[in-house]
């Protein structure tokens, strides 16, 4: 027995004087992260940069400018908004976008004019800007993949602004200022191990954030194993100590009795959000559920109708995108200000898709099964807003099968919004809710930052005087040898 409390003392000792650094800069970016995310181009900063589109110069139809592709079958997904001042179709087909100018129906090239032009929208007071051809940078993981290559645009401003551009099709997809990289290189690039070359081969990065996660994790239950066994509530010390610990030592131990349980679920939760053994094993929605809630692919009458005339009848609109809801074409309109939905038969808004229809939509995801529905105007534990704005009224949809998948249709946007099954369920919790505290009662902010902040100071307070007893330790060895 003493031999194995011998053995739990060396590894704590040394696995803390291991990776001890790597856990205390991960609670202190866990707390950057709350207040500047990695760098995203969000929906409010594209109505700000985006252009309206001009009626009078969309003279070519989608379903024209999609033949001048010559890709074959019907795309994905189809776009309508002005690029360098010009309108431009975009059609995303097999995970990547291809683009045509829809005043002449020329294929949309990329140059530095069009990059120009579209930099310009988010560096306006750059002096000058550079131009450089990249697949990937520090700053482009994630979604923006299927823009690769990318133009990374540097502006001389004074914000240090750089701006990556589509290749595909002009649109500016990424942006960035100085402050916002400087704060992500102690937040984002910490916490998730964001080493460009490194995180270039995914299937490395994810091993390696797992196998560090994985060791801080055993490093926390060893101190907490040895936090217990030293703890005498009856049988004290001398003194009448419940620790035989002072100095250091004893800091050590009671923040480690008080903080232990947090940091062990912290650092699970965390080896967790890569995926470790295939779970969680499901992907979400799928590509065949959207397929299904939209009553099958866009055709070729989808993309005939006349978009002109519905942009002349709501003035203003910065981007169109084809939207089909259980065979229904309805187009989704972005605007300066909020997001509606036309329909596409005759251009009238609609505020709340038809109930039978959404009904129909949903049922089609999963045919023959039995469902239950309950329309939502508040948040689930499943379906809410956080750290970004959740839709509502929603349609939640369950069905009844051995994973009891739920499907969350947004009614106001005729799209599907969200989706829970067993797996997911287990994830949100362990991780949404033990990694990010994202629980109800703490949802509502300054309560939840508070929370966190005071949390992840007692994780790194401990982290603290766990690397100065390692320091310490390291030191006497030295002086011994």
């Amino acid at each position: 027995m003493a031999s194995m409390k011998r053995q739990l003392h060396l590894w704590h000792r040394w696995l803390g004087i291991g990776i001890g650094v790597l856990v205390l800069l991960w609670f202190g970016s866990g707390i950057v992260m709350m207040y500047v995310p990695y760098p995203e181009l969000t929906e409010a900063e594209r109505r700000i940069w985006l252009a309206p589109l001009d009626p009078t110069r969309v003279q070519v139809s989608a379903d024209a400018a999609w033949r001048e592709t010559a890709l074959q079958g019907m795309p994905d997904a189809v776009r309508l908004n002005t690029v360098a001042g010009r309108p431009a179709w975009h059609f995303g087909h097999d995970g990547t976008w291809n683009s045509v100018w829809a005043d002449n129906g020329a294929v949309l090239v990329v140059d530095e004019q069009v990059a120009s032009s579209s930099a310009r929208s988010a560096a306006p007071d750059a002096r000058s800007l550079s131009f450089e051809a990249i697949d990937v940078d520090q700053w482009t993981f994630g979604a923006v993949r299927v823009h690769q290559p990318l133009l990374r645009v540097t502006a001389d401003d004074d914000v240090g602004s750089v701006v990556y551009v589509s290749s595909r099709t002009g649109e500016l997809v990424r942006d960035t200022i100085r402050s916002e990289r400087a704060w992500n290189w102690v937040g984002a690039v910490v916490h998730w191990i964001y080493v460009t070359p490194l995180r270039k081969q995914n299937e490395a990065w994810r091993l390696a954030v797992m196998s560090t996660s994985g060791v801080a994790l055993l490093l926390a239950v060893t101190g907490m194993v040895l936090g217990v066994q030293r703890l005498r509530v009856q049988r004290r010390y001398a003194g009448g100590r419940m620790s035989p610990y002072k100095g250091w030592q004893g800091w050590h131990h009671w923040l480690g009795l008080s903080g232990g349980v947090l940091v062990i679920t912290w650092l699970f939760s965390g080896w967790l959000s890569v995926g470790p053994f295939g779970f969680p094993s499901d992907p979400g929605a799928t590509a065949q559920d959207r397929l299904a809630f939209a009553g099958g692919a866009l055709a070729s009458d989808d993309l005939a109708i006349d978009a002109a005339a519905l942009l002349r009848a709501h003035p203003g609109t910065l981007e169109l995108e084809w939207r089909r809801v259980g065979g229904t074409l309805y187009l989704s309109a972005l605007g300066r200000t909020v997001r509606t939905l036309l329909r596409a038969q005759d251009g009238a808004v609609s505020s709340v898709l038809p109930q039978a229809l959404l009904l129909r939509s949903a049922q089609a995801i999963r045919p023959g099964v039995a469902m239950t529905t309950t329309m939502l105007s508040d948040a689930d534990d499943y379906y809410y807003g956080h750290h970004r704005q959740a839709s509502f009224p929603v349609l939640r949809t369950r069905f009844a099968l051995p994973d009891a998948p739920v499907f969350y249709i947004d009614a106001v946007h005729g799209r599907v919004a969200g989706f829970v099954d067993r797996d997911t369920r287990w994830n949100r919790w362990l991780f949404n809710g033990m990694h990010q505290m994202d629980f109800a009662f703490l949802r509502n902010r300054p309560v939840w930052d508070v929370a966190v902040i005071a949390l992840c100071t007692l994780g790194a307070a401990l982290t603290s005087t766990g690397l100065v007893l390692g320091w310490k330790r390291l030191r006497k060895r030295t002086r011994v040898a």
